[in-house]
């Protein structure tokens, strides 16, 4: 039953982060119960006294593959039902992960399911809450090795402090090489639109999953003849027009077309653009935008 739970909730985070196109892996787990003894009896007096519930009986990670996704997400995900945030701020003279985990509560229609679900023994325990985690891809498989090689053996780390710095240094090298590979995508984007190379500049711009090969003729033709549009793609606000995707239940088809469409309404407001749309295209946004 509980397994059957997060299933649902995977499938709603994943429909809804599809509809955005934020390049992302999504991934899940049931805790065990052992480790929901071991969790329980860690921290005996507070779970015991009530002061303290487990709140990541189910959990989920979001691994998307460029930090400015990470904030977006961060954000939408803060203006919902999030009950308990921890989000570190990072500093300039220490080395150490940032950690995005939110708590949430469990969508009242499956709230029922889920108590039915927890073993009696532990149920009191027990928030009708899950935990979503959000990283980047390389920040993921640094804590993947952190978690299981010196978060569960701190012992083994006692006397090594000098390594333990090491091995914190590698997530600075990493976070280094996250930022690097934004700028190079932005670097791209603003060569493509020097060299009028349109579609691989929205591309490399938006870096979000697009449907399709190109802009259709008209689009294309219409860009190549009006480059300060084209200009105006490249000085939107991505963070915006993410979000605003996120944003909506009804989700638009992300072809090249479309999304020029989408941040033309949303940001540019170009009448001779906006006649450009076909007939699905505009009937399709109007919806959206209602």
């Amino acid at each position: 039953m509980l397994q059957a739970i997060t299933d649902k909730l995977e499938s709603q985070i994943h429909q809804q982060l599809s509809q955005s196109g934020i390049m992302f892996r999504l991934f899940s787990r049931v805790k065990t119960l052992s480790s929901l003894h071991h969790k329980i009896h860690f921290k005996d007096e507070g779970y015991k006294s009530g002061k303290l519930k487990v709140q990541d009986m189910i959990g989920l990670r979001i691994v998307l593959y460029f930090q400015d996704d990470v904030d977006a997400l961060a954000f939408f995900y803060s203006c919902g039902e999030v009950v308990r945030s921890s989000i570190d701020s990072l500093d300039s003279s220490t080395f150490r992960p940032q950690r995005l985990n939110l708590t949430c509560n469990l969508p009242t229609e499956l709230v029922d399911d889920f108590r039915k679900a927890l073993p009696e023994e532990f149920a009191s325990y027990v928030d009708a809450t899950y935990e979503i985690q959000i990283r980047t891809i390389f920040s993921e498989g640094w804590h993947e090795v952190e978690h299981d090689l010196r978060y569960k053996c701190k012992e083994d780390w006692e006397g090594c402090e000098s390594y333990s710095r090491v091995l914190n240094g590698v997530i600075a090298t990493l976070e280094t090489a996250e930022w690097n590979m934004k700028s190079l995508f932005d670097q791209m984007a603003r060569t493509n639109l020097l060299n009028k190379n349109y579609r691989a500049m929205l591309r490399n711009k938006m870096h979000l999953r697009i449907k399709g090969k190109d802009f259709s003729d008209d689009v294309n033709q219409y860009l190549l003849t009006h480059p300060h549009v084209a200009e105006s793609i490249l000085n939107t606000d991505r963070f915006v027009i993410i979000l605003s995707l996120l944003n909506h239940q009804k989700p638009i088809e992300l072809t090249y077309d479309n999304l020029l469409f989408f941040i033309n309404r949303i940001e540019m407001n170009d009448a001779d653009l906006r006649n450009l749309e076909s007939d699905d295209a505009r009937q399709m946004l109007d919806n959206f935008f209602a």
